[in-house]
């Protein structure tokens, strides 16, 4: 129902705006044909006052004019006005007068003055008559002017609700060509409210019928080329939204050339593209499910794999430990690990995997088996790197490698040794002197066969403290893209040395996501601090 109104509000909107350019053409055409009219008359009126006006100059003799004005009537006077009297009444004109300007244009001097016995309420101006032009226009005077100086002849036209008058003046020259007069016709164009009453009637009548088969026309070629086939592909985007992307086949019928059929051709093929998009991503939907649901049983598995009981060992008071791994993804490459390989002997290890996601999983299962395996095979951590290192560069077309810190306690002397394969210095407290445990590190796991590794050792006393992590905590980033960085994380183990190792890392991790605020994790983050509280 919604659309049907907008459609017919939109049929309304076309058609008046036909109905009002029509309006509009005709009255162009008829202001245009009107002053076209209107200018083919007064020419003509022109024309008919100008020869009459040279009938009435050939009655009078030029030379006789200034002995009229200075001696007076004559009987040839007498004879020149009444053949004058005779022009203006058959010829149906209101006025003849024959004047003399003076030299400034500020007044004329009739010689003759004729009013047809038509006009009412008018009196001929008497031989010697002088009349002032004082009161007169500018551009009457110029007229004036150019009439006498140029001999260019004049006419005027007065319009009133009766119909008007036009005046035509032509110069008067004598024997010598010199201008001595002015003769003036006045004629009435009474014929003129007529012939425009008939001119609009008829201009008019044919307007209405132009602008009536114009709308009609117009209307006929709006209904079928735009607003048909506009609510057609109106009424198939509604059955498009409401049939799930289905058409019902209407849009065919529409055969425009133009925008509105490629409109339609549009919407048929976004219906296409629609259904398509619509089935794949059901199935990419439902790939994403059955990929969710192996990855959280993947994460699972490899949170189960690393050690999640604290403290570790009941039988071992000498050790104190906790340790947390959050991967930036379902599944991460870091990994953590700690073990007793004998009754006296603690391996611990922190190790990153290059890469993140699935692949790097994989590789830290790898990795964390082998590390773990050869730990019981070898006494000394970079026999273990080595061998380790050998097996993980066969078949390693991925390019994957991992960096690792391992290190093996005495737990009865707090004799340490450790290697480095390429990871991050871990932090060490002795003796409350805390500071980052460097070493020359070794080329990181799987990077080439036969790298020989080294070994380092300190000894560590009771209360004294080891601090594991991977670069995701140095290199958290913020918004402002600013790493969190090895100063703040000293600084940080620094003030949380009488805390227990659990409320350490949590302390840190906390600190780390107050830094970081809003942006994503980008690396995986893992800590295991120790405490060595000797025997």
């Amino acid at each position: 129902m919604k659309k049907k109104i907008h459609i017919s509000v939109l049929s309304f909107k076309l058609l008046v705006s036909a109905i009002l350019f029509g309006l509009l053409m005709g009255v162009v055409n008829s202001l245009v044909s009107y002053n076209e009219f209107k200018k083919q008359i007064e020419n003509l009126y022109s024309d008919i006052t100008t020869q009459f006006a040279h009938t009435a100059v050939s009655y009078v003799d030029p030379e006789r004019i200034y002995l009229w004005l200075t001696s007076g009537k004559d009987g040839y006077w007498d004879s020149t006005n009444a053949r004058l009297n005779e022009l203006t009444e058959t010829a149906e004109l209101a006025y003849i007068y024959l004047t003399v300007l003076s030299a400034d244009y500020k007044s004329r001097t009739y010689v003759f003055d004729t009013v047809s016995s038509q006009v009412i309420d008018s009196e001929e101006f008497p031989l010697g008559h002088v009349e002032s032009l004082q009161k007169k226009t500018p551009d009457y005077i110029e007229n004036l002017r150019n009439l006498v100086e140029n001999g260019e002849s004049q006419s005027y036209f007065s319009y009133k609700k009766s119909g008007g008058h036009v005046t035509t003046s032509i110069p008067v020259r004598d024997y010598t060509g010199t201008v001595v007069a002015v003769m003036s016709v006045v004629k009435p164009m009474t014929e003129i409210k007529e012939y425009k009453i008939n001119f609009l009637q008829s201009f008019i009548t044919a307007a209405l019928i132009v602008t009536f088969l114009f709308v009609v026309l117009y209307a006929s070629a709006i209904l079928k080329g735009i607003i048909n086939p506009l609510m057609s592909i109106i009424d198939e985007t509604s059955h498009f939204a409401e049939h799930h992307g289905e058409l019902s086949g209407s849009l065919k019928k529409i055969k425009n050339k133009d925008e509105l059929g490629l409109l339609a051709k549009s919407v048929e093929k976004m219906s296409e593209d629609m259904n398509s998009y619509i089935a794949d991503l059901t199935k990419a939907t439902a790939e994403k499910e059955r990929l969710g649901a192996e990855l959280n049983v993947a994460t699972k598995i490899q949170s189960e794999m690393l050690p999640r009981i604290f403290p570790p060992y009941e039988n071992h008071p000498e050790i104190e430990l906790f340790a947390s791994m959050s991967p930036a993804k379902e599944v991460g490459g870091d990994f953590y690990d700690f073990f007793m390989l004998d009754d006296n002997h603690f391996a611990v290890t922190v190790a990153d995997v290059s890469g993140k996601g699935v692949p790097a999983a994989l590789f830290m299962v790898i990795a964390k088996t082998l590390l773990k395996e050869a730990a019981f095979r070898y006494s000394l951590p970079s026999e273990i790197f080595a061998h380790v290192n050998n097996i993980l560069c066969e078949g390693n077309e991925s390019g994957l490698f991992v960096t690792c810190w391992l290190g093996i306690l005495d737990v009865n002397t707090g004799k340490l040794i450790f290697s480095n394969a390429g990871h991050t210095s871990p932090v060490i407290s002795l003796g409350g002197n805390v500071t980052y445990l460097e070493s020359k590190p070794n080329l990181m796991l799987a990077a080439m066969p036969g790298i020989p590794y080294m070994d380092h050792e300190i000894y560590i006393s009771a209360g004294d403290r080891l601090f594991l992590y991977t670069d995701g905590v140095t290199e958290a980033t913020s918004e402002n893209n600013e790493l969190y960085g090895e100063g703040r994380l000293l600084k940080k183990i620094k003030n949380l040395q009488s805390d227990s190792p659990r409320d350490v890392l949590a302390e840190i991790r906390a600190d780390i996501d107050a830094f970081v605020r809003n942006a994503p994790q980008f690396d995986d983050i893992t800590m295991l601090e120790m405490i060595f509280n000797g025997k």
